[in-house]
């Protein structure tokens, strides 16, 4: 009886010792596989106030096309409002293109004019295939004209030779006007703009056979009419950059007379009064730059032109409704001067084409460039699953950005971005990589990390159940020998 009872005590001893050696074969594995007994801290990240919000930046946007211009400088650009699409036209260039039937293409250093025409829309370009008698030159000047629902064109040269033709655009072809009992003399480079207020296209200035001009003309109705204005009338001179201002007032800067202009003048075109505007800031002294009022946020903008030493400049600059001139420090396209700007009423945007930075081959570009007010929103990252202190990070898009933090942050325009995790070491998160499309509003995005496994969290199964038959054999063999 007492030998039963020393059996049942043993085997009641083994029973318990394989249960203890079992569940601690468990815990030490899973200790040791780097999951934790206990859950990590789950943290949801609030974003700070500042980034719940649209930002607005400016900013120069390059398009490109398959299709494009030549390279040129002082060609002339309007925008066609029935089919709000950018018409551009001529310009210089000291390149000449040339294709060989093997499709090769060679350039000679040419002094050359172009008559082409071509036609921007939704960001690509394409060329004007109806014949016109429109002779190739550059230095011509441009504007819509709402009355007529055409851009009408006067003057321009080509190798020193001026002209005087006014030209009507209609959305085919180019057509000469025909008939007119007054002109203005030949010129080039002059500077012209539409005015609502008197409902006509203001002309001014240009070099002439005679020299530089100062004269004003007006154009309405199919005719010419030359203005005698008052006030502070800017001196004589080429290359001036003018625009209407959104009280149909005119707004002229620079030029070039054998020095460089850095005077602001205001026509008012129903008093046909000139005023001369004292600035606090005011930009270089320069000529054939490019002017134009950008109506999406109600200031004109100013961009490029030849500098006073003779230099080819890429600042940019707002005239805003207090009369007053501000530099945007942003990032802009290469320093050129006799580049093309127009209104692009399609998206509310201002288009800039060509122009040139020196009088060599490599000097003259076809660019494109979008100067835009682009909406930004903000996308935050929130990061659960990572004790305080370690660092992770997120690459989207062409942006890094990394924090020991609960969130990160960046702004972006609408569109989609694909994003690659970095974990801190001995980590891990489930979507290590993937894409975001940003519509109109903030996106919050969600971050989980876990620990890496240990290598004993892969055997520990392998490992208790080797433990486990070794302590069941080790047990079954003392119980042999106790009942035998």
């Amino acid at each position: 009886m007492s030998r039963k009872l020393n059996r049942s005590n043993i085997n009641k001893f083994l029973v318990g010792t394989v249960t203890v050696l079992t569940v601690f074969v468990f815990a030490f594995s899973f200790l040791s596989s780097g999951i934790p007994l206990t859950t990590q801290h789950a943290i949801s990240a609030t974003p700070q106030y500042q980034y719940n919000k649209t930002v607005y930046k400016y900013q120069w946007m390059n398009d490109t096309s398959v299709v494009g211009p030549m390279p040129v400088s002082n060609g002339t650009m309007s925008c066609f409002v029935p089919s709000e699409e950018v018409v551009l036209f001529g310009g210089q260039t000291v390149m000449n293109l040339s294709v060989n039937k093997s499709g090769k293409k060679t350039f000679e250093m040419v002094n050359a004019y172009s008559n082409q025409t071509w036609l921007y829309q939704s960001g690509q370009w394409s060329r004007l295939t109806s014949q016109s008698s429109i002779p190739q030159m550059a230095g011509s000047s441009s504007s819509y004209y709402p009355r007529g629902e055409s851009i009408v064109l006067f003057g321009g040269e080509n190798n020193g030779t001026l002209f005087n033709y006014t030209w009507i655009f209609t959305g085919l072809t180019w057509t000469p006007l025909k008939g007119l009992t007054t002109v203005p003399s030949a010129r080039a480079f002059s500077a012209m703009a539409y005015s609502a207020n008197i409902k006509g296209i203001i002309l001014f200035g240009g070099k002439t056979a005679s020299g530089y001009s100062n004269s004003t003309w007006l154009f309405r109705d199919n005719s010419w009419s030359k203005i005698t204005t008052k006030g502070d009338v800017p001196p004589a001179m080429e290359g001036a950059a003018m625009s209407q201002l959104p009280d149909g007032n005119l707004l002229l800067y620079g030029g070039y007379n054998g020095s460089y202009s850095n005077s602001t003048y205001i026509l008012n075109t129903t008093t046909d009064k000139w005023s001369k505007v004292d600035t606090t800031i005011t930009p270089p002294a320069l000529a054939f730059s490019s002017l134009n009022y950008f109506s999406f946020n109600d200031f004109t903008l100013l961009y490029g032109g030849v500098t006073g030493n003779g230099k080819a400049s890429n600042a940019t600059y707002m005239f805003n409704s207090a009369d007053q001139w501000q530099e945007l420090h942003i990032k802009t396209p290469s320093a050129e001067y006799g580049q093309s700007l127009s209104v692009y009423s399609a998206n509310n945007t201002v288009v800039l084409f060509g122009g040139a930075f020196n009088s060599t081959y490599s000097g003259y570009t076809n660019d494109t460039y979008q100067f835009q007010n682009n909406s930004y929103n903000w996308v935050i990252f929130n990061e659960s699953g990572l004790p305080s202190g370690l660092k992770w990070g997120i690459q989207l898009g062409n942006s890094y950005n990394n924090t020991t933090g609960n969130f990160v942050g960046f702004m972006l325009m609408t569109g989609t971005y694909d994003y690659n995790i970095t974990a801190p070491a001995g980590y891990q998160t489930s979507s290590p990589s993937g894409n975001l499309t940003m519509y109109f509003s903030e996106l919050q995005e969600s971050v989980t990390f876990s620990k890496i496994p240990g290598l004993l969290y892969y055997s520990y199964g392998a490992i208790a159940g080797i433990v486990i038959v070794i302590l069941a054999m080790a047990g079954a063999e003392v119980y042999r020998k106790i009942t035998k």
